[in-house]
Parts: structure tokens; sequence; C-alpha cells
């Protein structure tokens, strides 16, 4: 069969539902079946994309493949193509396959065992973005997600790697190949350690536009102009469940972070609280985020129970 079951023909035999016609399938371009919608009664939040974007080591074809495909991509697949709408996306520096593919990768081991075995579902979302006279600007942003004990990033979109977030898209709720909405989703995994502790790094980077040209008169290469990590804690009981949850921006406390062993804010959740098995909170960026993106810009999280 060869690269002919990669032909959107072959594809359709098995992404399908039989006597699917997918030419009555919403899609901007009326007709043209789009394999990143599912269709069907599966549900696309029950789905976990890893999208790649080391195009570089992908060797397959003496590097041909990924010359080809250029730098959004994991050498075969475009970063606009990796995912399902819908779906949880984790965005790792990996390519397609290969020594240094996802395949056998730390970072996909890390994430699939959250999504398979978790016990919490986390969306986290930037909300209240207000621009102002500063909507000239491209806004794009760098996102890092850390947890304690583990020794890779478990998502990481950034400009070096050519796929930051879109902002401006991010601030409409569009939601696109470079801007996921929510922000990012996390899935707790209960494990021995009595508190979980995760990083969420954001760095908030501008360049002005003039005519469809970028514009580099003031511009610092790689330097944010808001930069902060959202550090949290999930304390669990013994049965794996969580019980509270406390967090603190890394620039506010007085001591290297990783001495610090309680941080300074609780989440009420009893006042938040609305079901049995979802809840829904918001942090506000620090004083300094806040003057950037707008007064009312925080991060909104949704979190229920998943299994």
């Amino acid at each position: 069969m060869g690269s002919a079951i990669f032909t959107p023909d072959h594809m359709k035999e098995y992404m399908l539902p039989a006597g699917h016609d997918p030419a009555r399938e919403t899609n901007p371009r009326a007709g043209q079946w789009d394999p990143r919608r599912m269709i069907g009664p599966f549900k696309p939040t029950r789905v976990l994309s890893i999208v790649g974007t080391n195009p570089g080591d992908y060797a397959v074809a003496r590097g041909f493949s990924s010359a080809l495909m250029g730098v959004q991509s994991d050498g075969l697949v475009a970063i606009r193509n990796a995912y399902v709408y819908g779906s949880a996306r984790a965005y790792v520096y990996r390519s397609h396959s290969g020594r240094f593919g996802l395949v056998n990768s730390e970072e996909a081991y890390q994430n699939l065992s959250r999504f398979l075995l978790g016990g919490l579902r986390v969306e986290v979302g930037l909300h209240g973005l207000d621009f102002g006279n500063q909507s000239d600007r491209i806004w794009q942003a760098e996102i890092r997600l850390a947890l304690r004990w583990i020794p890779v990033l478990v998502h990481e979109q950034t400009a070096n790697h050519y796929c930051p977030v879109d902002l401006n898209a991010e601030a409409k709720e569009l939601a696109t190949p470079l801007s996921p909405v929510p922000l990012v989703t996390i899935f707790l995994q209960p494990r021995e350690q009595p508190v979980c502790r995760y990083a969420l790094d954001l760095k908030v980077i501008s360049l002005k536009e003039s005519g469809g040209i970028l514009c580099f008169d003031d511009h610092l290469e790689q330097i944010g102009d808001w930069e902060d990590t959202l550090i949290v804690d999930v304390a669990l009981d013994t049965e794996g469940t969580w019980r509270t949850v406390t967090w603190q921006w890394n620039s506010t406390p007085s001591r290297r972070i990783a001495d610090q062993e309680e941080l300074t804010n609780r989440l009420d959740w009893e006042t938040e609280n609305t079901s049995d098995s979802q809840w829904h909170v918001s942090i506000p960026v620090t004083d300094i985020g806040r003057a950037l993106l707008g007064n009312d810009t925080r991060l909104e999280l949704d979190i229920s129970q998943w299994d």
C-alpha cells in the first residue's frame, strides 16, 4: 500500500463513519473533507493531540521531508494539521519519529500517562486581554509547562520553535493551530507524593506592524514585554484525590521557590463550586502584567473530574 494510505480517499475509508457524505460536513472549504474534524458520537474532548514542533531531527529521505514541510512541523506533519478540533493539545519539541521522535519520548509518555490515568482535567484560559491603543502590534505568548520531579517540559510553545501563541487570536477566542482555546489543558495524575507542584511559565512578546511589514526599531530578540511563572500546588489525600490548591507568582517570593514549602494564595473551592464535579476559578496576573495586557487580564481555570 505504501504512501497511498495517506491519500484523502483512502483515509476516508477508516476515519469516517459508514455512509457519511463529506460534502455535508460544515467546513470553510465547502465540500472538502477535513480529517481534523471528528465525525460520529466519539467526543473530541476525549482526545489528546500531541503536536511535534521539531522538524530538524527528522532524518527520513535524507532530510528532504523536513525541508519540504518547513519549520512549523515535526518534519512530516505540519503543526496546522497535527491536532483534532476540540481536543486537548500538548506541544512538544520532538520530531515525527526516529531517535528524537515523539513515539519514544519522555514528553509523550508523561502526557499520555496523565491523560489516560489522571484524576482531574484542568483547562487554563487567558481572558480579559485588552491591547488598547497598541492593537497595531502583533502580540504573542510563549508557554512552558513543567512538573516537579519530571526532567522534561510537558508543553512548550515558543517563538524560537516557530509556534508561539497568537494572542491577537486568543483575545478573540479564535481557536487556531497556534492559538489553542483553552490556552493549555493539564491532566493531574495522583501519585504517592502528597503535594504535586506545577509551573506554568508565561512570556508575552510583541512586534509592531505597519502596512503588513514588521518593524524591529524597538525590538530586543527573545526579550519579553512581560514574563512570570505561575506556581501551583495540588495537595492530595490518602485516596489520591485533591484536597487543597494553592498558588503564587514566581516573582513574589523573597526566596528560591523550591525552598518554599507552602504557597501564599489558596483557592476557595467552597464558594467557587458549581457542581459536584466541576469548578471554575480565576487567578489574576501580576500588576505589571495587567498594566500591559489590560486591567482585567486573568487566568481562568475550569476543573473537572477526569476518568
